[in-house]
């Protein structure tokens, strides 16, 4: 472990066995927090390489609870660490893609450089993480959505949560977050904050069988933001979409904030679900949720945000929402 250490420190990539033992090392606290934070700020000031993803999620499969569902789902996830405090735009096309009949299976966590995270707003609203496989089973059974909740079946990353969030900055582990779904999920749209994030996962995704849309705004959003041209890459290649050339009009930054407390991105969260939101707030959700639905079925762009809208304004997003807050135990 030291000589990977002394390895880093001279600014050496490390092989896929190398990083799968640093990584393991991390999470099985071989490390004290003091090197884990000088590991975590080196990898702030160098890029990732493919070796090192590859060992690095390696490790945190092995290290996982696994969990096999019964059929093809669609993670909605982005990297985080952007800066942005954008609301939960991911999390509320997890629900408007559901209730368009798309199967999810989102991945999520408490938050370490925004306001909320995924999982802040769904405690806030009463949701109850679910802790084996047969209970994800069942949610996606019933709701066509099932919400895993990372440290439920990432027990490892426990251990490197208090660093991470005194860091107040984004890790490696952002990088690693929408790559280590336990239920390796079959399709995939992932916001990204910068294109070299979004080059490095499409050398690793290229190599299995996983649909996937990368998207990076280019003014440095993990998602489609409306406020600037988009890249979007898959298996396909990559392809910039002026933003003009988006059916929806141009929006300013502060439009998709989700405020100064998790109370805010709330009230933001509630009323895109009943149709009551801005139309910045209700259009930046559609066009992720409309460009996730083309990747899960390849249906035309306009088809899938006719889909998506109507997802909203009929309130059938809205009322699974409901459905799945009332029943939980």
């Amino acid at each position: 472990m030291i000589e990977i250490y002394l390895k880093l420190s001279a600014g050496h990539h490390l092989p896929v066995s190398e990083a799968e033992l640093l990584m393991k090392g991390l999470c099985e606290q071989q490390y004290n927090d003091h090197q884990v934070a000088f590991i975590l700020g080196l990898f702030k000031t160098r890029i990732m390489d493919l070796n090192e993803l590859t060992g690095f999620r390696n490790a945190l499969m092995n290290l996982c609870i696994p969990v096999k569902l019964q059929k093809p789902t669609i993670d909605v996830c982005g990297t985080g660490g952007d800066n942005k405090n954008t609301f939960n735009i991911s999390t509320l096309s997890a629900f408007v893609l559901a209730a368009s009949g798309v199967p999810v299976a989102k991945h999520g966590n408490f938050a370490a450089t925004s306001v909320s995270g995924s999982s802040d707003i769904l405690k806030h609203f009463g949701y109850t993480f679910k802790t084996t496989e047969q209970e994800l089973q069942d949610d996606l059974e019933k709701n066509n959505l099932c919400f895993i909740h990372a440290p439920n079946f990432h027990p490892a990353l426990k251990n490197v949560g208090p660093v991470r969030r005194g860091l107040k900055t984004n890790t490696l582990f952002n990088l690693m977050g929408p790559l280590v779904n336990p239920a390796e999920t079959e399709f995939k749209y992932v916001g990204v904050y910068n294109r070299s994030v979004a080059r490095l996962y499409n050398f690793f995704l290229q190599t299995g069988t996983t649909h996937y849309y990368l998207v990076n705004s280019l003014d440095g959003y993990d998602e489609i933001s409306l406020t600037s041209d988009v890249l979007i890459t898959s298996g396909n290649g990559e392809q910039v979409i002026p933003i003009d050339e988006l059916p929806f009009k141009t929006i300013k930054p502060e439009e998709i904030s989700a405020g100064n407390s998790i109370e805010d991105a709330a009230k933001i969260f509630s009323a895109v679900l009943k149709n009551e939101a801005s139309e910045a707030q209700k259009n930046v959700v559609i066009v992720n949720s409309a460009f996730a639905l083309q990747c899960y079925s390849s249906k035309p762009l306009d088809e899938c945000i006719a889909l998506c809208t109507e997802s909203i304004e009929s309130k059938k997003a809205f009322k699974l929402f409901n459905r799945i807050m009332q029943n939980q135990s």
